[in-house]
């Protein structure tokens, strides 16, 4: 490979340090044309952005090694300074539901082998939510409700660098105890739609979400579509036969408590403060007035 490779390795990441220690050892092996970049935090990352902003020349890699957020993180300030170089990603995260729904290669020996085996990049979508001034992206997924109540919970934990993806599993019940119903409105291809007593709205690029849960088995980050799930009035009852077939043969989109959209632009509509959160990283408003479609991007992966 001809290109200089940049590589930011989040420390904040579940396995950031044997991923380190791994990335040490294999880069040489491949290529000697590197710089490695080490951050512990989001304003860190930025500062990392503004110094590549005057020094990439066209053809240079950028590779971030973390979980879905980093990638999260990385992509926004690409977009928000406009720069349009290729984007790589090695895996290690606690979820890595980008690298599943792309079968890229968790093993980070692999991983490293497999950037440098590819000959193109990949254009892929990523989500662009608009709300006045205020601009969120995503590469997986955006959602509110016990969705957002439970990746808050997660971040907030102080072992946090040391849960893995089934602790969004065990928090489900919790979540779902401790979510207000609230009212939404959406506008998708197919309609304007209101719901009254919605305990989840989830806005997926990518089929998995939560750390390999397959919430949206027909959502392709390749095309211009995004998968609109709404939980709306779930009982207890209702709750454990979703998550039933969730697991067992991903027909939970069949229940008549779980409405689901395929389109190319949403808008949707709430006034009630709620948590959210946007491939795994968490956010709160006070209400909520998006609009959402799909960009697309080069990806080195």
């Amino acid at each position: 490979m001809d290109r200089f490779l940049h590589l930011i390795v989040n420390k904040q990441s579940r396995k950031s340090d044997s991923t380190f220690k791994k990335l040490l050892i294999e880069l040489p092996k491949h290529t000697q044309n590197y710089k490695i970049y080490v951050t512990e935090t989001t304003n860190k990352l930025e500062d990392v952005v503004k110094e590549l902003r005057i020094s990439l020349s066209k053809r240079d890699l950028v590779i971030v090694i973390g979980g879905d957020g980093s990638l999260n993180h990385l992509v926004s300030l690409f977009e928000r300074y406009h720069l349009n170089n290729y984007i790589g990603y090695i895996p290690s995260g606690s979820g890595n539901d980008f690298a599943r729904s792309y079968n890229m290669p968790i093993n980070t020996e692999k991983a490293i082998g497999h950037i440098f085996n590819l000959k193109e990049p990949k254009e892929v979508s990523i989500i662009k939510a608009t709300q006045g001034d205020i601009i969120h992206y995503a590469v997986n997924s955006i959602g509110i409700g016990i969705d957002g109540t439970i990746t808050h919970e997660i971040a907030e934990s102080p072992r946090k660098k040391f849960l893995g993806a089934t602790s969004y599993i065990s928090n489900v019940l919790s979540g779902f105890i401790k979510q207000e119903k609230f009212p939404i409105t959406i506008k998708v291809d197919q309609g304007v739609y209101s719901y009254d007593q919605v305990q989840f709205a989830l806005i997926a690029n990518n089929p998995y979400f939560g750390g390999g849960i397959k919430i949206a088995p027909d959502a392709d980050g390749t095309d211009e579509f995004l998968d609109i799930l709404v939980a709306d009035n779930v009982s207890a009852r209702n709750l454990f036969t979703i998550l039933t077939k969730l697991f067992s043969n991903k027909s939970h989109l069949t229940h008549s408590n779980f409405h689901h959209f395929k389109t190319k632009d949403v808008a949707f509509y709430t006034e009630v403060k709620q948590f959210a959160q946007k491939d795994g990283e968490p956010f709160e408003q006070d209400g909520f007035a998006y609009t959402m479609t799909t960009k697309k991007r080069k990806f080195w992966i």
